[in-house]
């Protein structure tokens, strides 16, 4: 851990999201992403649902494939300091264990789209072969990174305006 030195850490005193995870959590949200673009649309000729999903079940597998890394996402918006302790000590406590949901939901994906594969009875698909490869990358980055272990163990401390008003209202 301690080969990540000050220049690994933000203005707070906490690691930086390296820009691989931010990849990661867009390739893992893939389905919400397209559903918003195509829903921002101004175009109702051009169907973007359809240029990436064949019908309407495959889009709801993505939804819900998709949900597994929404929980990891909503902390990582959350991680910031807070002026409260308690509840950043919760929060860090929930944050160390969510390098496993994206393992899953990166398995779970790279396992529906081998699925799609070998239901398209041989023919080749560089759609589903680019998906597949940029999905096992993912689950290789998120199961080999070493900074990923030190990011997910590091929560950034609340901040001293907070502690030192919490130190006044304790001597009144």
């Amino acid at each position: 851990m301690s080969r990540y030195g000050p220049e690994y850490w933000d203005k707070y005193g906490s690691y930086r999201t390296p820009i691989a995870f931010h990849l990661s959590l867009l390739v893992l949200l893939r389905g919400y992403f397209i559903w918003v673009i195509a829903a921002l649309s101004r175009r109702p000729e051009l169907d973007l649902m359809s240029l990436f999903f064949k019908n309407k079940n495959d889009f709801f597998i993505a939804i819900a494939i998709g949900s597994i890394a929404i929980i990891p996402t909503i902390l990582f918006c959350l991680r910031r300091p807070r002026d409260s302790h308690s509840a950043s000590d919760r929060l860090a406590k929930v944050w160390r264990h969510m390098r496993w949901p994206l393992i899953l939901c990166a398995v779970v994906d790279l396992t529906w789209l081998s699925i799609q594969a070998a239901h398209s009875h041989y023919r080749f698909s560089s759609f589903l072969a680019v998906q597949m490869m940029i999905v096992l990358w993912v689950l290789w980055y998120l199961v080999k990174s070493r900074y990923l272990t030190v990011f997910f163990n590091d929560w950034p401390e609340p901040t001293e305006k907070a502690s030192e008003e919490k130190k006044r209202l304790k001597r009144d």
